[in-house]
Parts: C-alpha cells; structure tokens; sequence
C-alpha cells in the first residue's frame, strides 16, 4: 500500500523538481519512514512549514493499524457496508468508490488544502492523518443521524432511498438494459405514474388488437 504524500509534501516544500531530495518526498509506509528517520517529527523540526500527509487504511492506532485491507474491509468496519444491499440479500460494496476514493483520496486531498490555506495565514505546517475507516464512517454521519427518521428506520433494502421504494429504484427495460427511477417529489411522481399509465395502455391496447386479429383468423 502507498501512502500519498509525496505530491503534498513536494508542494509544501514549494520544489517540482521530478527527482526531489528524500526529505521533498514521502511515499513510503508509517513503519519505514519511522525506521529511516523521516517522520513528521523530525521533518518538520527542519522546515516547521511542511504539510506531512498520512493516509492508511485503518489508521495509526488499534488493532488493525498495521494490517492491510481493501475497501470492502473498511466500508464494514466503518458499519457502512450494513447498509448497502437489496433486502433479503448480502450486503455488497459499490465498487471500491468510497472508502479508497472517497473516504480517504479525498478526505485527505481536502486536509492538505485546508493546511496550506491555514499555513497562508500562521505559516505553519500541520501533519495531516487521514484513513479510509474514520473518513467513511465521518461521510456516512447522515445515514446514522437519520435513522430514526422515516429515510432509515426500516431494515436495509426497505427505506426510501436504497431501494424500497417504487418510485426510487432501479427497473429493468424491455431491450434487457436498465433505468433508474428517482420520483421523490409529488410533481415528479405524478408524472411517473402518468407515464407507467401512458406506457401500460399501450402495452394493453397492442395485446388486445393482437388477440382479436388471432380470433379473427381463427374463426
């Protein structure tokens, strides 16, 4: 696993030389730059400007900081993954968006701009520690907040917005491909059902005129 740092401690060191010294860069794991000196500690005792970003998968401390994992380890220790799913059926990880990409990636891409921009006005550097565990679990607060709101109340694949709804799912089209339905709102869902009316008259009107010209050629 490689932990992105090196673009924002380049940045912070103010060099875009394509071969940095090894103190302009940082892409190793916590456990080597300890073992070579180079943790934030140190480099920032040098350049008290530097923005030191850490990214990890289950972070610093615990258990599970020095073990290695995937999205889909994250998303369930983080309890998101509980949520994720068709009712009656496992849980399943949409794709590996959130934790990797979302959670960490971009949780920690957001630190390091926020310390640059804190730096502008203190001229000091921070050490940004970022994982993909707490930043899901942090992105996921809406679903925790909301649980006892009628958005989340009912077990996982019988809400309103993960697929319990009629009016906001998922249907599978007649040339085999599908469409998403979101229809939340009274003025959307009117037209949502006037549309299903439109669409099953036709449907009916069609079958009906193929079943009188088979009786007629029958007869």
């Amino acid at each position: 696993m490689r932990f992105g740092c090196e673009w924002a401690m380049a940045l912070s060191m103010g060099t875009t030389n394509a071969s940095p010294p090894l103190q302009d860069s940082c892409s190793l794991k916590l456990s080597v730059m300890e073992k070579l000196q180079l943790g934030p500690e140190i480099l920032q005792r040098e350049n008290p400007r530097l923005i030191y970003a850490r990214l990890s998968g289950f972070g610093q401390s615990g258990s599970f900081s020095r073990l290695a994992g995937h999205d889909i380890n994250y998303l369930a220790l983080s309890g998101v993954l509980s949520k994720i799913g068709r009712s009656g059926e496992n849980p399943y990880a949409p794709l590996n968006l959130l934790a990797d990409f979302a959670d960490g990636g971009l949780m920690c891409a957001l630190g390091i701009v926020m310390a640059l921009f804190d730096r502008t006005r203190t001229g000091k550097g921070q050490v940004i520690d970022a994982n993909m565990v707490e930043g899901t679990a942090y992105l996921s607060s809406f679903l925790w907040k909301t649980q006892k709101s009628s958005l989340w109340e009912a077990p996982r694949g019988q809400n309103m917005l993960d697929g319990g709804a009629p009016f906001y799912t998922t249907y599978r089209t007649a040339d085999g491909e599908f469409m998403a339905v979101g229809a939340i709102e009274p003025q959307f869902y009117e037209l949502l059902i006037k549309g299903a009316y439109s669409a099953a008259s036709l449907l009916f009107s069609r079958t009906k005129k193929s079943e009188n010209t088979e009786n007629f050629m029958t007869f």
